[in-house]
């Protein structure tokens, strides 16, 4: 049963994205892959049933096999129903200022050995921060302390000008793991002061570490994330936009047509610059010669008048 609901589920979101492929194509290939890799991830085992609720228990993924590596750090918008402050309610430090929800996203791998793993980037499995934070530092053994685990849960950091300010998990401009700064308690209100200096040595092993999912450490994370294909939560539920949010964080760029754009201007700049300047040099030599011309009959001139005529005679 859980797995004919899984299968309608899929279909469903499979028909949904269809609906919808001139505003957001999806090509067919990659849904395929992706429908095919939430297929196989579902409980193996024959006669697998529905909790009490009747939904799919997700948690039963069978993960073995596989490994996850840490992808990216996002932050999504919390929406606001007042109209009146333009989607931002919170009201610190003199204005009002958006509130944001932090989420990690991950990938599935194979264990390649020696902890590389080769992942596949077709889909983006997008999880709370707190979460993924958790689940990570279970798997390297637990936080050591004196570093930036210290402020794994929003934590009072003190206070500027009279602000009170907390200290907790943030993403970097990069999409790394950080600890910033906030107005709020709940840390959600990102403030612009600086937070203390870290190594980040314990952000840094999670970032890059393969984690081999053939304990069961995985189950809980793949349970409860969105799962994201070209920006899409093949699920369908993604009010908050997470997906989206995932897609323009792990968007290539790619610069070798950037470097071309700019070679083109640049070169553009150059022809334009030297035609400038020689046509200033040209001008001005012409403009002198000009002047030479008209200036050299008035000396000559000049000359003659000033000669006696009896010394030219003898």
């Amino acid at each position: 049963m859980m797995k004919l609901v899984s299968l309608l589920g899929l279909a469903s979101a499979a028909a949904a994205a269809a609906s919808s492929s001139a505003a957001n194509p999806i090509s067919s290939t990659m849904l395929k892959e992706a429908t095919t890799s939430h297929r196989i991830l579902e409980g193996d085992e024959e006669g697998g049933e529905e909790d009490e609720g009747g939904d799919d228990n997700n948690n039963n993924a069978n993960l073995a096999g596989y490994s996850l590596q840490y992808s990216t750090c996002l932050r999504t918008k919390i929406a606001s129903d007042d109209d009146a402050v333009e989607g931002n309610s919170y009201y610190v430090n003199g204005a009002y200022r958006a509130q944001y929800n932090l989420y990690a996203t991950f990938r599935l791998c194979t264990d390649d050995g020696n902890g590389k793993c080769t992942c596949d980037a077709s889909v983006e499995y997008a999880t709370e921060m707190d979460n993924f934070l958790e689940s990570s530092l279970n798997y390297l053994g637990g936080a050591g302390g004196g570093d930036e685990t210290d402020y794994l849960e929003c934590t009072y950091g003190g206070a500027e000008n009279g602000v009170d300010y907390y200290l907790g998990p943030q993403c970097s401009d990069s999409g790394g793991l950080i600890i910033g700064t906030f107005y709020d308690e709940d840390c959600t209100v990102k403030a612009g002061y600086s937070a203390p200096s870290f190594s980040y040595n314990t952000f840094s092993s999670i970032e890059s570490t393969c984690q081999d999912c053939s304990n069961g450490g995985c189950e809980d994370l793949y349970g409860d994330a969105h799962q994201c294909v070209n920006g899409k939560d093949i699920a369908g539920d993604d009010d908050e936009g997470v997906c989206s949010a995932a897609k323009r964080a792990t968007a290539e760029v790619d610069y070798s047509r950037v470097k071309k754009r700019n070679y083109g201007a640049v070169l553009f700049a150059k022809v334009f610059i030297g035609m400038l300047v020689i046509g200033l040099i040209g001008g001005a030599m012409f403009l002198a010669y000009t002047y030479y011309l008209r200036h050299r009959g008035d000396r000559t001139e000049h000359l003659v008048e000033s000669v006696p005529v009896g010394a030219a005679l003898t």
